[in-house]
């Protein structure tokens, strides 16, 4: 039998130094593989070429890529997003460079936009136990149970989380279950083991929704049932909105919660259960274990509240209470 042709593929742009810059950015932003960085780098290339006023990438300067650096690092922008500004132009601009679009020595790219060094780490805001027993008890629905089960007990992203088909959730003869993430961050995947219960919120879903362990389709759907089956996976910001409410109900009010934060509060509890840093990396799939480490300056923070001595006059008791609710408020 003949085999399919593949469609044929479009013509690629010709990219020289007369090419306009907006034309280049287009190019580069098919290369990336990742729609978060696309859609960050396409907003902090634009800012920065649109500032410089330049119509060609040959039109830049060392000098102009310095003063840009200037802009970035003395305006008001957090630390991670001037980073981010520098890294978006630093790498479309060695892609651009090496496709001929203009003639910027990559040396001269790096010496004059390397990212800033960020001294100020904030700490992290989680849920303190008590909150997140009262965030899992606030999910009355089975979906929304499975669903928060699945962030604080498996550390998920968001866009993993909502990634998830049923087939994703495996179970062994002995009932231990493990969660398959297909193409997390950096393209890559990764098995990350889950508790009893976790698993049997998950079993409990599916079984009120008509389906089984082993089945097609995504995992978490939508609760609008006017969509087509296949197109009623939950998305990344309903998953936002969802645990905004859920605290609400949970009368957590005093702390802006996301379901990034329940991923560190998992990562938190974990290593507090003795969990080690290697292991955590690979549960949370980290590319570098130097980002899993910074939960163990988090673990040291909460060490030295303990080491702050009692008020004077005040019964050491009292002094406690009111030094763990500030720990939960800065946690």
């Amino acid at each position: 039998m003949e085999g399919k042709l593949l469609p044929a593929l479009p013509s690629a742009p010709t990219l020289a130094p007369a090419t306009p810059w907006e034309r280049v950015l287009e190019s580069y932003l098919r290369s990336l593989d990742s729609d978060a960085t696309r859609r960050s780098y396409k907003r902090q290339v634009e800012v920065a070429l649109g500032a410089l006023r330049v119509a060609t990438l040959a039109e830049l300067t060392g000098e102009m890529l310095l003063d840009w650096r200037a802009h970035v690092t003395a305006s008001a922008l957090a630390p991670a997003t001037q980073s981010q500004a520098l890294a978006a132009l630093r790498s479309f601009l060695k892609w651009s460079g090496a496709l001929g679009a203009h003639g910027v020595p990559d040396a001269i790219i790096a010496k004059t936009l390397p990212s800033p060094r960020a001294t100020v780490r904030k700490p992290y805001q989680v849920l303190s136990e008590p909150e997140s027993a009262r965030l899992l008890a606030a999910a009355q629905t089975p979906r929304d149970r499975a669903l928060v089960s699945l962030l604080l007990g498996a550390g998920l992203r968001a866009g993993e989380l909502v990634g998830l088909d049923v087939s994703d959730v495996r179970e062994s003869d002995d009932g231990e279950a493990t969660i398959y993430v297909r193409l997390g961050k950096g393209r890559k995947d990764r098995q990350v083991p889950i508790r009893a219960e976790v698993a049997r919120c998950i079993r409990s879903y599916l079984a009120s929704s008509g389906r089984t362990l082993g089945g097609d389709g995504p995992l978490l759907l939508s609760a609008d049932r006017a969509r087509r089956r296949a197109d009623r996976r939950l998305s990344a910001r309903a998953v936002g909105y969802l645990i905004e409410r859920l605290c609400e109900d949970a009368a957590i009010d005093a702390k802006k919660i996301s379901p990034h934060s329940l991923r560190h509060g998992y990562a938190l509890r974990a290593l507090r259960q003795g969990a080690k840093v290697p292991a955590l990396q690979k549960l949370l799939g980290h590319a570098s274990v130097a980002t899993t480490s910074l939960y163990v300056d988090h673990l040291d923070l909460a060490e030295l509240r303990a080491a702050v001595p009692t008020l004077p006059g005040k019964p050491a008791a009292e002094v406690a209470d009111v030094g763990n609710m500030r720990a939960d408020e800065l946690e």
